[in-house]
């Protein structure tokens, strides 16, 4: 049967359709090679000699309605004189090792991308393992290597990716957003292998790192960049005094009457929330609290007046206001919220170092819902040189290079 043009979509170089057989489930695409092109050497370009054929099949990209398409083939074995190599000829775009077109796995790996493993056979016959192969495959030779020159600003933070504790460390580009390196766990050699793998040029460059106080990553940014300022994030030092307001309202809860026990339960999320999120109800129920716990009065006004260390613009200005904010703290007589302001003392210069830089780890923790979605679409993660990848993927503002 003769179908017009559809030669043009089994077009590979230095080989011919012999025959085409089509059915609603399965096109099955005979080839054999064109004898007016030599077989080249892969390895020297030199022209070497057949020494056998073998009949192999490959699949191919879905027609139609027919999701299993065939192709079959000769794959010639030669010799090459000219080096002494042997090699495999085969057509042009079939992976050595999948029996696969390549534009086949490229476009499972596009369903990857937005599908679980598990539901690519759906459109693609594949199952989930050869799924998970091609995948990895073509994100290995597409993905550009991490880009370790002209860096300036790291972000670096931790992240749960398995249950009880199975942490990652993860290193940003904090000025494109590009995933640089993840290594599991996060102690320190977690974080030491991504600097093994910066030259002493590249690190000289990096002038700030942003990054939780909490942690072990600390000694080695000193150690292995010491020219660079330490950012801790204002975002997790909120969420920190965040936990003073709770360890004081749990403590105030069981001081306090009966009655007042009722209007300080459930309050939590209240104490919490900016302005701008609460409800009326909400709001009124706060002030209600206020009104009758001094202890957790005080350490609600000194939250907001805690995120106004970072609107300075100055460095100079925003000592001032630090040390004012740490007096009344020390003042404030709650014990949870003068150990903070000791704690906030101790890392003076890594707070105020934001003036300068003005970086958080918020897009790191925004990619962390990028981490969390893909580990949920494949139902958790065994792999982590495949999680690398598929983050990779993502973190990368231009499209994959074909």
């Amino acid at each position: 049967m003769y179908v017009h043009g559809i030669r043009r979509l089994f077009a590979f170089e230095g080989y011919i359709i012999s025959k085409i057989t089509m059915s609603s489930e399965l096109v099955q695409v005979n080839l054999r090679r064109d004898k007016r092109f030599r077989l080249a050497c892969p390895a020297c370009g030199a022209t070497m000699g057949a020494s056998r054929t073998k009949l192999q099949t490959a699949r191919d990209l879905p027609l139609g309605t027919a999701l299993m398409v065939l192709l079959v083939y000769d794959a010639i074995q030669g010799h090459c004189s000219a080096c002494g190599a042997w090699a495999t000829i085969r057509p042009a775009g079939i992976d050595d090792h999948a029996r696969a077109s390549r534009r086949l796995m490229e476009f499972v790996s596009c369903l990857a991308r937005h599908l679980p493993l598990s539901h690519v056979k759906e459109i693609v016959p594949v199952d989930d393992a050869t799924a998970f192969r091609w995948d990895k495959a073509i994100l290995q030779r597409n993905l550009p290597e991490p880009k370790l020159d002209d860096l300036r600003v790291l972000l670096i933070d931790e992240k749960a990716v398995r249950k009880r504790h199975g942490y990652v460390t993860l290193v940003m580009n904090g000025q494109n957003g590009e995933l640089l390196h993840m290594a599991e766990g996060k102690k320190k050699e977690s974080l030491q292998s991504f600097f093994d793998k910066l030259s002493d040029e590249q690190k000289k460059g990096i002038v700030a790192v942003g990054m939780d106080r909490a942690g072990a990553y600390y000694e080695v940014v000193k150690e292995q960049l010491p020219q660079a300022d330490i950012v801790f994030d204002k975002f997790h030092l909120i969420a920190n005094y965040n936990e003073v307001i709770d360890k004081v309202r749990r403590a105030e809860w069981h001081k306090a009457s009966e009655q007042d026990k009722g209007v300080i339960k459930g309050q939590r999320y209240n104490l919490f929330r900016n302005p701008e999120n609460r409800s009326k109800p909400q709001t009124r129920s706060l002030y209600r609290l206020l009104a009758i716990n001094e202890s957790i009065m005080r350490v609600y006004v000194l939250k907001d007046a805690l995120r106004e260390l970072w609107t300075y613009e100055y460095r100079g200005w925003a000592e001032k206001y630090f040390d004012k904010w740490v007096g009344w703290a020390k003042d404030s007589a709650v014990e949870a919220l003068q150990a903070f302001a000791r704690s906030l003392v101790k890392a003076r210069d890594e707070v105020l170092n934001y003036c300068k830089h003005k970086i958080t780890t918020g897009p790191l923790e925004a990619f962390n819902n990028t981490i969390s979605r893909i580990i949920h679409r494949a139902c958790g993660i065994r792999n982590m040189d495949y999680l690398f990848l598929k983050l990779r993927q993502e973190s990368l503002e231009t499209d994959l290079p074909k």
